[in-house]
């Protein structure tokens, strides 16, 4: 990348105000980084945009917490014997739709095992289905006071709300669910539908770099980008491909994780030039997420979630809540 073109950018930087503050800038020292490395860096524009990738396949499960010397992990249910045995049957009889049936072989599961706590969403399920909404939603409510992470009785419970006409509390239990198994495009539907009932945006929207980083040879490096994420590339090139820079920022590194740091001096790249444009989807998102402190909420929800679902799962109850705040704040007309 050639001196001309730091000086240009860095240019642009001065004339833009950072809503980002930091005693040492993080976009300079990539640059500087670059500027000064032994690998020959190219910056070109993209010829296409680049298509949000298909991750409806990339799906958490029902799991639950357990807590060890190590701190909170999580792990899938798992039926066996005589257990797996009566919940198969339970599971013919709702097909069949023998739900009086399949709630009493849901109970005796839990009479053998105990811990398979996501029966009681089931039966839940089944009194849903026989329209019995008071019943199901005493079942979902023990079901999410069991295991608080079971998306599913979240799913399910704002279905009972927006039944008996609870918008508000249906709500809340959708984006439970959203946190919960972030992907999941059947859910997202849903999600749409309940927000848009509460006057809230129902838009599908998904945190989408417009980036391509491609080593050409060994020493010899193309960044892709279009205007808007120019300097996004440049700080995300410094941070995945510059030999030490990594090493360089965690020896500095206090209250904050690597990844954490990357994406706050990405996103600094990315609203810094940007800021004072209209018409930018990602810019008012982020600047929403900024006037309401909420820009690790947006880093978390927005881009680790999305190739990293699972890690819903190791949330307190206090840190699924703050994402739901920002899942309704941030949707608000």
């Amino acid at each position: 990348m050639k001196k001309s073109l730091f000086a240009i950018i860095a240019l642009s930087l001065i004339l833009t105000p950072f809503c980002f503050a930091q005693k040492k800038n993080g976009i300079q020292q990539a640059m500087e980084a670059m500027r000064d490395s032994k690998i020959v860096y190219s910056l070109k524009q993209l010829d296409k945009p680049i298509p949000v990738p298909d991750r409806t396949g990339n799906l958490t499960t029902i799991a639950y917490q357990v807590k060890t010397d190590k701190g909170t992990k999580y792990k899938v249910f798992k039926l066996e014997g005589e257990a797996k045995k009566v919940e198969h049957a339970a599971e013919l009889d709702f097909e069949n739709k023998h739900y009086a049936d399949a709630r009493e072989k849901y109970k005796r599961v839990m009479l053998i095992d105990p811990s398979q706590t996501w029966m009681m969403t089931l039966i839940a399920q089944t009194y849903g289905f026989e329209g019995k909404l008071n019943e199901a939603e005493s079942w979902y409510k023990k079901s999410i006071e069991a295991n608080y992470i079971d998306y599913l009785a979240h799913w399910m419970l704002s279905d009972i709300y927006m039944l008996k006409g609870d918008k508000k509390k249906a709500l809340q239990e959708i984006s439970i669910a959203k946190v919960l198994n972030r992907n999941n495009p059947r859910l997202e539907q849903k999600r749409k539908t309940i927000y848009a009932a509460n006057g809230l945006e129902a838009k599908t929207w998904t945190f989408n770099p417009q980036v391509r980083i491609e080593k050409t040879t060994p020493n010899n490096i193309a960044v892709f980008s279009d205007t808007v994420w120019t300097v996004y590339a440049i700080v995300k090139t410094a941070w995945e491909m510059e030999p030490g820079y990594r090493e360089m920022k965690a020896q500095t590194l206090k209250n904050l994780d690597l990844e954490t740091l990357k994406n706050l001096e990405c996103l600094e790249g990315l609203i810094g030039p940007n800021e004072q444009k209209e018409g930018i989807e990602v810019i008012e998102r982020l600047k929403k997420a900024l006037s309401t402190d909420q820009v690790h909420s947006f880093i978390f929800f927005e881009i680790e979630l999305l190739d990293h679902p699972e890690e819903a799962l190791y949330l307190s109850k206090e840190q699924i809540q703050r994402l739901v705040d920002y899942q309704i704040s941030t949707a608000s007309i």
